[in-house]
């Protein structure tokens, strides 16, 4: 035995759920900014701190070869250790990344990829350096290109 639906009975009920629902988020929404705020902000007073300008470099190193193989992480490692590292040993760090770009043929191109994040004072030497890094890289490794994004940031310790 089946029961008539009232369908403009439950149509109404859904519009009014969810009107509730959308009323409600009025009053939770305009809480919530304040307290993320509030939650990343630090004990340390500014007085205590002594603020740098410095540059941040991000490297973006693709790791598909032109003969279709893939940097190896031991290639990658080996890389870091024998090219970077020496020429930032004040530190840095990298991140593993999935990307995609249009090659100079008009080819889009999705591949893993490896970031690199060098922040330094400002100098000739480290501009050589990470320009070294770059072309390094796209020797050994059969690159097209490596992305270099460069931002000025305050730093302090």
């Amino acid at each position: 035995m089946s029961f008539p639906v009232d369908r403009s009975r439950s149509a109404m009920i859904n519009k009014n759920l969810h009107s509730l629902v959308l009323a409600g988020l009025l009053f939770v929404v305009p809480v919530l900014p304040p307290a993320v705020a509030r939650a990343g902000q630090t004990a340390i007073s500014d007085a205590n701190t002594s603020q740098k300008n410095f540059l941040k470099d991000e490297l973006y190193f693709g790791l598909s070869k032109l003969n279709g193989e893939t940097v190896s992480e031991s290639e990658w490692q080996e890389f870091v250790k024998e090219i970077i590292t020496p020429r930032f040993r004040e530190g840095l760090t990298v991140l593993d990344g999935s990307g995609q770009f249009l090659n100079s043929a008009g080819i889009l191109i999705r591949e893993k990829s490896k970031i690199v994040i060098l922040i330094y004072e400002s100098s000739a030497e480290k501009e050589g350096a990470v320009n070294e890094i770059i072309e390094t890289y796209k020797r050994r490794f059969q690159q097209e290109s490596v992305l270099r994004t460069t931002t000025e940031v305050k730093v302090s310790f």
